[in-house]
């Protein structure tokens, strides 16, 4: 066994929360293949973020601590080259200390139409009037970060147009989360629009907001790392005592 197989862990230890995080979005519809990052600012220059993998295999020795240039701070895994956008953001951005990046199933369908998502969910209150949109236009490299964080603006949510989308927050339980019902909202997206679907209206969806935010991000959470300790029992394995 290496070293960085047998070294444990604390709970509150970014690796760790990084862990928890990508394998709850891997068991509720984000798995991403080996693609996909999520990442957690550190300081006002650095940050932890996931290596290629899996989400639901992730496990913290394959997490690493980056600074803004992608110089490897900690950690032996190797970065993927497309976590740069992670720097742009948080240096654009200093409220945002999370970054969740998918390529799920019903997100990627959604960001084919280059349309927001719409608020055919209880769960999509979430994400009301907090879209933003990017493109490849095919003549400037395909992820700027620096454009990113332009076209996102003081929003939260960016989608990425036939490519996925991300979330920023200001916590990882609330970039997870909200990751979380960005994908099962773009799933009932999709089938509402097939069936005739209606939206809930704009001002039913502003007010829901609120509370979806103080109740359903932490609850939601809370259920998910229990839920985990019941069927990743390796991950927990890798904790101090």
């Amino acid at each position: 066994m290496s070293a960085s197989q047998s070294q444990t862990w604390t709970e509150n230890h970014p690796a760790f929360q990084i862990s928890l995080a990508r394998r709850m979005l891997a068991r509720e519809g984000c798995e991403s293949r080996v693609a996909g990052h999520v990442s957690l600012r550190a300081s006002e220059n650095s940050f932890w973020v996931s290596t290629f993998g899996y989400f639901d295999e992730t496990l913290p020795e394959q997490v690493i601590k980056v600074d803004f240039e992608m110089n490897k701070l900690e950690g032996t895994w190797e970065p993927s080259p497309a976590i740069a956008f992670h720097a742009s953001l948080m240096r654009a951005r200093p409220d945002v200390n999370s970054i969740v990046h998918i390529h799920s199933r019903w997100v990627e369908a959604l960001s084919t139409t280059g349309c927001d998502l719409g608020m055919y969910s209880t769960d999509s209150v979430l994400f009301f009037e907090d879209q933003a949109h990017y493109s490849d236009d095919g003549i400037q490299k395909p992820v700027d970060g620096e454009r990113m964080a332009r076209e996102l603006g003081a929003k939260n949510v960016l989608i990425m147009d036939n490519h996925g989308a991300l979330v920023v927050a200001e916590t990882l339980q609330i970039a997870t989360i909200k990751a979380i019902a960005l994908e099962s909202s773009a799933r009932c997206h999709a089938v509402a629009q097939l069936i005739g679907g209606k939206e809930i209206p704009p001002v039913e969806a502003a007010r829901s907001k609120a509370d979806y935010n103080k109740y359903f991000i932490p609850m939601m959470w809370e259920a998910g790392c229990r839920r985990l300790q019941k069927s990743d029992p390796e991950l927990f394995a890798c904790l101090e005592g």
